[in-house]
């Protein structure tokens, strides 16, 4: 696997830079945040990049952080989702704002990507509460204070056979509110309640 490439910028496409790294030429696919910061034909560019192999081609996408490389790679292991979606993604939405919207089920934030309906918004929020990892979530959320509470009063609920799939969102939105603890009992009767109120709306 390329991990990343260093060389100079020869000249920019529509959706790619053209590299010489040592006198080799590399097209790397970039998302538009990279192409509105590398500009500069002769300068120097620093990318981090994933080699993707399709049935009659190689391609490599390239990124400014290694988080923009993993946010790409996660998303592009969603079933039906292209790799131009997935820029589209990366280029609009740092990995904190993503995690954000899923935990939230936010497909108002989600749709406002270019590319991105309310289907596939939905396909986001169901798919990535499983890939990403549980403390993960919380952790992008929740202040350290809280994180404890968080893990522990899933950890309750869950006994009652609910799913933390369907109680992060209301911690979510709880906390949004100011209105979560560092008291378990308390904010598990505070998701009943609300688990209730939805129940019969």
């Amino acid at each position: 696997m390329i991990a990343f490439l260093r060389g100079i910028l020869v000249d920019t496409g529509t959706d790619c830079v053209y590299l010489d790294v040592n006198g080799v030429g590399f097209e790397v696919t970039v998302p538009p945040r990279v192409l509105n910061r590398v500009t500069c034909i002769g300068q120097e560019v620093f990318l981090y990049t994933y080699l993707q192999t399709l049935e009659n081609e190689f391609r490599i996408y390239g990124f400014l952080d290694e988080d923009e490389r993993q946010l790409f790679r996660t998303l592009l292991s969603i079933p039906g989702l292209g790799a131009k979606t997935c820029l589209g993604i990366v280029s609009s939405m740092t990995t904190e704002e993503l995690y954000r919207a899923v935990l939230a089920q936010d497909e108002k934030s989600l749709t406002s990507v270019p590319g991105i309906g309310r289907k596939t918004a939905q396909r986001l929020i169901f798919e990535l509460q499983n890939k990403w990892p549980k403390t993960d979530l919380i952790a992008t959320t929740a202040s350290e204070n809280l994180r404890s509470s968080w893990t522990d009063t899933i950890s309750a609920l869950e006994t009652l056979g609910f799913k933390s799939s369907e109680l992060i969102p209301i911690l979510s939105q709880l906390q949004a509110k100011n209105e979560l603890g560092e008291a378990v009992e308390e904010n598990v009767r505070k998701v009943l309640r609300l688990k209730g109120a939805s129940a019969k709306s």
